[in-house]
């Protein structure tokens, strides 16, 4: 997928690229369109928009690492009537949703995993893996000669910015002046505060005590040759400093963020200080009493060494993969499977008496059929799909293929390969992609399967509900002579009462949504069987408790068949009402289904 901001760019816009940045962020259907690939693991990088982005794709194992601090969505801090409280309980409400939507989640210190656990009561499936340090590059970069004054130097690196808070160390500074004059501090980086630091440091006296160096491309060398390295930030997720400096065997001085506490409670390399500078002066004034240039050897072993984080992070991607494998719904079917391409399908035998897997190849698309051909019965009932919860398809689904153990027919169960577009998709009505016709291309290709089992089109019957009802209606159009059964069926899909699953089935299948307008009988029963000049025999159940499937399917189509022309042939359409309460859109249970199928056949 092309980066969704490219700054690189030679006509560059920041501004368009930014609105349409949100505008994919508060669109999950455009964003799903950018990805064609299909990925066994997705990895969010951190919370807020690239958890976002991933929850958006329906399919693989998915890992959130959370390397920010998330008080920042702490709602409860401010006035519940104020707009600020309004906006932060909608973004907390937002990431408390897609949370849910990962396999596992990677902190990176252990305030970031007790804030996960205060805010969003997560505790379940979350690993620590501390940010790390390659030691020995650290190490060799720490070497390199760096001319320093004759006083006692103190280093502070990052940003120089509101969150990172260095006019809380100035003020400290102007404290510690007061009582001594032997001390440096530096402050390596750059950022919006510099001129109001340099002014501080002006007005203060502090420019023989304390030295903007800016950006430094190599900033450990002062780090190594200080009594302390200091962080007054008022939040970090991790903070990498703090961790290169006591590589480095420098103590560090920091306020209660990242992952300052758990050093310094683990491994006795510094100190915390409050938001308070005559605090911090004081704990400043006792490292300049004990600092002589010699290090302190903090062990601090290898939890924080590069090797470390890739082996635990390849061990969480191994783990979470195995275990969303384990749970999946959708697992593939223990089946054997053959593959073949359709110029290949004339020179293949329909095996009897065993259930597998034909997937035949057309135009770089799998059609995929679960065939038992019973050597004891020339009929035939072929079942298609109808939603599948939750989409994530990735392997052919067969839904109600444990039926094919109790019918005396033989069977065939087809899968939607619309479905395959993309992970997000639940429904497909077969519409395929673009120009190519699936459901056309599908039916086509079993009517050759059928041929070959040699079973006559007279003697089967295509059974589906909702969408699969739909589906087996249109299918009888391309297989003639069929009898087409369908349950509480979709009849005029752009009616559907779930318009989401609509606009994403087209959003998926044309390039140009505009294309849909010019396939209209892939939307509608009735467009197709004036397309066709044919209306296969249909027997339509439809429960009459399903307001749904009456008003917005039922009606509509009895309205619009009304006025069909130009029908070449035509066959009974028979409307079977029933009156069930608690089943709702649910069709007819296994048993009714099967024994009405077997009416229509005439299986003894």
């Amino acid at each position: 997928m092309d980066s969704l901001i490219d700054y690189t760019q030679p006509d560059f816009d920041e501004q368009k690229a930014l609105n349409n940045y949100y505008r994919l962020l508060g669109n999950p259907l455009q964003f799903n369109k950018r990805i064609q690939e299909k990925y066994d693991c997705i990895i969010a990088c951190n919370h807020n928009a690239p958890s976002y982005f991933a929850s958006y794709l329906k399919g693989g194992t998915k890992i959130l690492w959370i390397r920010g601090d998330m008080r920042e969505l702490d709602y409860k801090q401010f006035d519940e009537n104020t707009s600020q409280y309004k906006q932060v309980k909608q973004e907390y409400d937002m990431q408390a949703n897609v949370l849910k939507c990962f396999d596992a989640i990677a902190v990176i210190s252990d305030v970031v995993q007790q804030t996960l656990e205060q805010l969003f009561g997560i505790t379940e499936n979350v690993v620590k893996i501390s940010n790390s340090v390659d030691c020995e590059k650290l190490d060799l970069l720490s070497q390199e000669k760096v001319t320093l004054p004759d006083k006692k130097p103190f280093t502070s690196l990052g940003r120089l910015d509101y969150n990172k808070n260095q006019i809380l160390l100035l003020k400290a500074a102007k404290e510690v002046k007061k009582q001594r004059d032997d001390f440096m501090i530096y402050l390596l980086g750059e950022g919006e505060d510099r001129p109001k630091l340099e002014r501080y440091i002006q007005e203060n006296d502090l420019t023989e005590n304390v030295k903007i160096l800016g950006f430094v491309e190599n900033p450990y060398p002062y780090m190594k040759n200080s009594a302390a390295t200091v962080l007054t930030s008022l939040s970090e997720g991790f903070s990498l400093v703090l961790v290169e400096s006591v590589m480095l065997k420098t103590p560090i001085i920091s306020t209660d963020v990242g992952v300052a506490k758990e050093l310094i409670e683990k491994y006795h390399c510094g100190d915390l200080t409050g938001y308070d500078e005559k605090q911090l002066a004081s704990i400043l004034i006792q490292y300049l009493n004990k600092y002589d240039g010699c290090k302190e050897d903090f062990e601090i072993g290898t939890e924080y060494d590069l090797k470390t984080e890739l082996k635990k992070t390849v061990d969480l991607i191994e783990q979470s993969m195995q275990k969303s494998s384990r749970n999946s719904k959708m697992k593939k079917l223990p089946y054997p499977e053959i593959t073949l391409h359709e110029d290949e399908l004339d020179c293949h035998q329909i095996q009897k008496d065993r259930m597998y897997v034909l997937r035949v190849m057309k135009d770089g698309v799998p059609y995929e059929y679960l065939i038992h051909r019973r050597s004891s019965s020339d009929k035939l009932i072929v079942f298609h799909n109808g939603a599948v919860a939750g989409g994530n398809v990735f392997v052919p689904i067969f839904q109600r293929h444990s039926w094919a153990n109790l019918l005396k027919t033989s069977c065939v169960f087809c899968m939607d390969p619309t479905l395959y577009l993309n992970s997000f998709l639940q429904i497909g009505w077969g519409i395929g992609k673009n120009e190519n016709y699936y459901l056309e291309n599908s039916s086509l290709i079993l009517k050759k399967i059928i041929e070959k089992m040699d079973i006559r089109l007279e003697d089967t019957a295509i059974y589906g509900t909702s969408a699969g009802g739909y589906l087996s209606i249109l299918m009888g159009i391309y297989l003639k002579g069929a009898k087409e059964v369908a349950d509480n069926a979709q009849l005029d899909v752009r009616n559907w009462i779930f318009k989401d699953a609509l606009d994403s089935v087209i959003t998926f299948s044309f390039d140009n949504i505009g294309s849909a307008l010019n396939y209209k009988e892939r939307f509608n029963v009735v467009d197709a069987f004036e397309k066709h000049h044919y209306v296969p025999k249909i027997y339509l159940h439809v429960n009459l408790c399903s307001h749904a499937d009456n008003s917005t399917q039922l009606v509509p189509f009895l309205e619009s068949a009304e006025s069909m022309s130009s029908i070449q042939e035509y066959h009974n359409m028979e409307v079977i009402l029933h009156f069930d309460p608690d089943k709702g859109h649910n069709g007819l249970d296994m048993e009714q289904a099967i024994q009405f199928l077997y009416h229509i056949l005439e299986v003894a």
